[in-house]
């Protein structure tokens, strides 16, 4: 599977949520077990609502630098920073969020790394960025579900309020 001269990545999608949050912890174990790099991808749009052209690389500038500081903190709440022993590369791009991840994971040696928001009525998966990878990714998706405990229904309201509270 690995050519020679190319590293394996592990691409993985970060959020702040529970299951983002155990995603990125099981891709830091994955590439602690295989000598990788982690590949840690932010995707963020941009919609300026006034006449494009006017201004709007400063916004985008802006909206890099947040995402970038956004990285840096999923890390610290889930890991406590970044760790020492992988070799970690954050990845900011604009774009949606399934197909930025579906770009950046596209070496036959990458593995992409979900957060996998739990089911909902009828089955269906919440999750429209995991769907939407599993269905278009040329490399093996692995889709991380929340920790037990954060499926509680009292977890997740709580967890649901303290999101929109903090923003």
């Amino acid at each position: 599977m690995n050519r020679p001269g190319m590293a394996r990545r592990i691409v993985v999608g970060v959020d702040r949520s529970f299951a983002g949050m155990q995603a990125l912890r099981r891709a830091v174990q994955l590439a602690r077990r295989d000598g990788a790099q982690v590949d840690a991808v932010r995707a963020w749009v941009f919609a300026p609502t006034w006449r494009p052209g006017t201004l709007t690389w400063r916004w985008q500038d802006e909206c890099d630098r947040a995402a970038q500081v956004y990285l840096r903190g999923v890390f610290d709440a889930a890991l406590g920073g970044l760790p020492r022993d992988v070799a970690v590369r954050l990845v900011v791009t604009q774009g949606y969020a399934g197909q930025v991840l579906v770009d950046h994971a596209h070496r036959e040696s990458d593995v992409l790394v979900l957060g996998s928001p739990e089911r909902g009525r009828f089955g269906r998966s919440r999750g429209h960025v995991t769907r939407y990878c599993v269905e278009r990714a040329a490399v093996p998706v692995i889709a991380v579900p929340a920790p037990s405990w954060a499926r509680a229904a009292t977890i997740r309201r709580f967890a649901h309020d303290l999101e929109r509270f903090s923003r």
